[in-house]
């Protein structure tokens, strides 16, 4: 009965996990000064793009690439995920860094016109006359993370602080790290379609239990 009972639980988790509510489990420090590595989010899968997704709005954003597990090897990878509340994942240790679904931060929504200067995106908005730094348009509050870059980084690569201005199409978004120089986001990837390349938004930060934020 007891392990009837505890296979129900798993089936309603996964349910509710697939298609209402998801964890996440930050394992990188490319969220800093927001999150750090071990910090555990809830995120919505379902979502409205026109009414959810704002400047500042923290998203899952898909993996940049796929590999291929077998349906034994997801479900232990689920089982072992299950009765350790996300804390253990052993058979995700030999799974590439790009095949993981990144926490990223939407900075430039349609219409927008931005460029980089400094680390600090400048943004035009569809109706607006003049650029202002993200933190003046963004819809919450946030803080970046930016260390300094060898003597004499070239400004061309990806992450020098530098992005030509361009202007976001329907239905294009442009996402950042919260830590400038830590990882890949849009000035690599480019603007990214919330259709196929944002699975969820963001609902709230639950570990540590000492710092339990809402978004």
């Amino acid at each position: 009965r007891i392990c009837f009972i505890v296979f129900l639980i798993f089936i309603f988790q996964q349910l509710i996990s697939s298609y209402i509510i998801k964890t996440y489990r930050i394992q990188a420090d490319t969220m800093q000064p927001s999150f750090s590595s071990g910090d555990m989010l809830i995120s919505a899968p379902f979502y409205s793009a026109q009414k959810d997704i704002k400047r500042g709005t923290l998203v899952v954003v898909e993996p940049i690439k796929k590999p291929h597990r077998s349906f034994l090897r997801k479900t232990a990878q689920r089982i072992v995920a299950f009765f350790t509340f996300q804390l253990i994942t052993p058979l995700g240790a030999d799974y590439p860094a790009q095949a993981k679904p990144f926490i990223r931060r939407v900075i430039g929504i349609p219409g927008d016109t931005l460029y980089m200067e400094d680390f600090v995106l400048h943004i035009k908005t569809k109706d607006g006359g003049h650029f202002l730094t993200e933190f003046e348009v963004a819809a919450s509050d946030y803080n970046v993370k930016i260390d300094n870059l060898p003597e004499n980084w070239d400004k061309t690569l990806p992450f020098s602080g530098a992005y030509p201005e361009i202007t976001l199409k329907e239905g294009e978004y442009f996402v950042l790290c919260d830590n400038r120089i830590a990882s890949n986001d849009s000035r690599l990837w480019g603007p990214l379609r919330a259709e196929t390349q944002i699975k969820a938004r963001v609902l709230m930060q639950y570990w540590p239990f000492s710092r339990i934020l809402f978004f």
